[in-house]
């Protein structure tokens, strides 16, 4: 009897493909990156068209044109003014004569077109003295500087009289004011002009 015999399948080939034969995958596009966020080195080769750079030195001079003078502040000072007088009409007229008297002060004569006048001032002091006690604390003192949106003094006593409280209100106010206003100009000493301007109001 023929016996039949099976054949033996060959072993199969293990071997590992080289990774150049292997079939390749979808293709994987480079993610683009925003130039702000690539090195300087890498922007060294952009031209800066002369259009755009005669745009941005524009730019940069009047930014530096308004923060040199002030400009923003002033012209928030003015508004307030405004506000606080509730001008409804002839609001031109009342900005021209607030000028007028702001480049007076400037000049070393007449009366400060501060924002708090002397009644103001006396208000804010007798709500931090109740009691009338004649001073304030070092704390109040700060505290009342702030309340009118004023720069307190470096050094303060524990115990300061409210007439050299009230004093000093007046005189950063004013000080402050001409700084706004001389802000930029040359030839200009705060100290110096108030002083005089205050010299004429004595001699009045």
């Amino acid at each position: 009897m023929d016996s039949k015999i099976e054949s033996i399948p060959e072993e199969e080939d293990l071997t590992l493909e080289p990774l150049s034969r292997l079939p390749s995958g979808p293709s994987i596009e480079p993610i683009p990156i925003c130039k702000c966020l690539t090195t300087a080195e890498s922007s060294l080769g952009e031209v800066i068209p002369e259009r755009k750079k005669i745009v941005f030195s524009t730019v940069t001079r009047t930014e530096n044109y308004l923060r040199e003078r002030r400009i923003p502040e002033l012209m928030r000072f003015i508004l307030t003014k405004i506000l606080a007088r509730n001008i409804k009409n002839n609001v031109t007229e009342f900005t021209a004569k607030l000028l007028d008297e702001c480049m007076i002060f400037r000049a070393g004569h007449g009366v400060a077109p501060v924002l708090f006048e002397e009644r103001h001032l006396e208000a804010v002091v007798k709500s931090f003295d109740p009691g009338h006690r004649g001073w304030l604390s070092a704390g109040q003192v700060r505290r009342a500087f702030t309340t009118l949106s004023l720069t307190p003094p470096i050094n303060i006593e524990e115990r300061t009289s409210t007439d050299v409280v009230l004093n000093n209100l007046r005189a950063t106010q004013e000080q402050e004011l001409f700084d706004l206003l001389s802000a930029g100009v040359p030839g200009f000493t705060g100290e110096e002009s108030i002083q005089d301007n205050q010299t004429l109001l004595d001699d009045d």
